[in-house]
């Protein structure tokens, strides 16, 4: 799927993006940990849809993550260790949707999948408008780790009468606590942003749930 073809932020923000994610990294060494924490849950997890999730392992290309074909991908990228990290829209027998976030390496079982089933538990997801840009967030929380997948732009250039020179960024964040663990950043071009109106129609939508670092 091309960046130009995916809806970053809502009507009101009408942003499209065309240009690919920057690639800054923290360590692996530094940031891999937090993510995949040491029970690896992803092992015993029970997806959403048992047979979706089986299908997505033997689908997964660039495009689509983990999610399978028959699934929208909220957020989907490659991660510079070659891990990705998707959020895929799924729904159960009983209708109810849901977005679950999916981490791990492609032709192996997901390492970290939330949440493991449909219920209480759900992503957050939020956003805010900046000069020339906007940022949304979709974000769980595990005891006192927070993990937030980010699409952002900001604006680079505020000479008037030349452009914005927008800036993309997508990636997940790991905060325990307040404090930031871990930053990852998509590292590949193939990056699927955070898609305005799939988020709102499979996680809970509240902007009270935007998350900066350190505050």
């Amino acid at each position: 799927m091309s960046r130009t073809t995916v809806l970053r932020f809502s009507s009101v923000i009408p942003i499209i993006f065309s240009i690919a994610a920057c690639s800054a990294e923290v360590p692996a060494e530094q940031a891999e940990a937090p993510v995949e924490p040491t029970e690896n849950p992803g092992v015993e997890a029970t997806p959403l849809t048992e047979d979706d999730s089986g299908q997505a392992a033997a689908e997964q290309t660039k495009a689509t993550g983990w999610c399978s074909t028959k699934e929208p991908v909220i957020f989907s990228c490659q991660l510079k260790s070659r891990k990705v990290v998707s959020v895929c829209g799924t729904e159960n027998g009983a209708g109810i949707k849901a977005a679950q976030y999916r981490f791990g390496t492609h032709g192996k079982s997901p390492e970290l999948v939330w949440p493991a089933a449909a219920g209480k538990d759900r992503l957050s997801f939020s956003s805010v408008p900046y000069s020339g840009g906007g940022e949304a967030q979709l974000s769980f929380s595990r005891g006192d780790v927070t993990y937030v997948v980010y699409s952002r732009m900001v604006r680079t250039n505020f000479k008037a009468g030349e452009p914005n020179n927008p800036e993309m960024t997508d990636g997940v964040m790991v905060l325990k606590g307040k404090q930031t663990v871990s930053d990852l950043v998509c590292a590949d071009p193939d990056v699927v942003p955070v898609n305005y109106d799939l988020a709102s129609a499979y996680a809970d939508k509240s902007d009270d749930a935007f998350i900066i670092p350190g505050e």
